[in-house]
């Protein structure tokens, strides 16, 4: 008896042990409802957060669009205010180009608003015309618009086909002749394949503008660069209107141009400039050959 009685006893014991374990889980979980707030109220911190800052957001799109509102307007308003209006428009530098002319190019005239005008596109309008080097522009408010040119400067005629042009002292074409048109200038001829032909020609006529020379550009009729690698001038006005021709090698142009103005004197001082149709210098020497000697003298 007492045996059985044992064994009812250890089974209640370990039924009572396990409805212990039982009971113990079940405490452990009433716990997780307090963390499960904790994170709900985290949740809703986070998006109160976003809220706040969708809404600020909001308000600052909703300025910048206020002030780019405003600014549009005021902007239509004081490219349109007669305030603005060009009063003076002062062009220099200018000599070929009349005044009229560089208004006409540049699209430019009194009363355009001085803030509603493209600076840059009136240079760059400006920079194309052929005759213009170098152009600033810049406006003083209110009312005021500067230009000043710098102009390219004929030193030559070029004949290009059927048509006669201007082109500078280094030979490069400018712009064509017109009819109407007058100019005292030489007329240029450059054989193919001289790279160094612009610095002589540049060089002789700074030579001549210096006065370096024996002869002037107004006296000199045509200006030729050979494929034989020579300086041919041509001077109609000299020798009492007789005309003549002045040779130089381009590569020692200068120093035969030193010893050429010496023999120059020297038939000058002999009276016997006049009989001279050539003057040409050949290594270290200048060689004469007079008009009615086809030989060399």
């Amino acid at each position: 008896m007492s045996t059985l009685t044992m064994g009812k006893q250890s089974r209640l014991n370990i039924g009572g042990k396990r409805t212990a374990r039982g009971n113990t889980r079940k405490r452990r979980k009433t716990a997780n409802p307090l963390l499960a707030a904790d994170r709900s109220t985290r949740r809703l911190a986070g998006a109160g957060r976003f809220m706040v800052r969708l809404v600020m957001f909001s308000l600052a799109l909703s300025i910048v669009a206020v002030l780019g509102v405003g600014l549009l307007y005021g902007y239509r308003y004081i490219t349109a205010h007669p305030y603005f209006d060009l009063k003076d428009i002062r062009v220099a530098g200018n000599d070929r180009l009349s005044y009229e002319t560089i208004l006409k190019t540049a699209k430019v005239d009194l009363g355009l608003n001085c803030l509603d005008m493209n600076v840059g596109e009136v240079k760059n309008r400006l920079d194309a015309n052929p005759w213009i080097d170098s152009v600033t522009v810049r406006r003083e408010l209110p009312n005021r618009l500067l230009i000043d040119v710098r102009e390219k400067v004929p030193a030559f005629w070029v004949r290009q086909g059927d048509g006669l042009y201007f082109a500078d002292a280094r030979g490069r074409v400018i712009a064509p002749m017109h009819p109407g048109e007058q100019a005292s200038l030489p007329i240029l001829s450059v054989a193919e394949d001289l790279p160094d032909g612009p610095e002589v020609l540049a060089g002789i006529l700074k030579k001549m503008a210096d006065q370096q020379t024996p002869f002037t550009q107004s006296q000199t009729a045509w200006i030729k660069l050979t494929s034989a690698h020579e300086l041919e001038i041509y001077l109609d006005g000299a020798a009492g209107g007789k005309g003549l021709t002045v040779k130089l090698s381009m590569d020692r142009w200068e120093v035969q141009l030193e010893r050429l103005k010496v023999v120059w004197r020297d038939l000058m001082r002999r009276n016997e400039f006049d009989a001279a149709s050539i003057i040409a210098a050949s290594g270290d020497k200048i060689w004469i050959q007079k008009r009615n000697d086809p030989a060399a003298g």
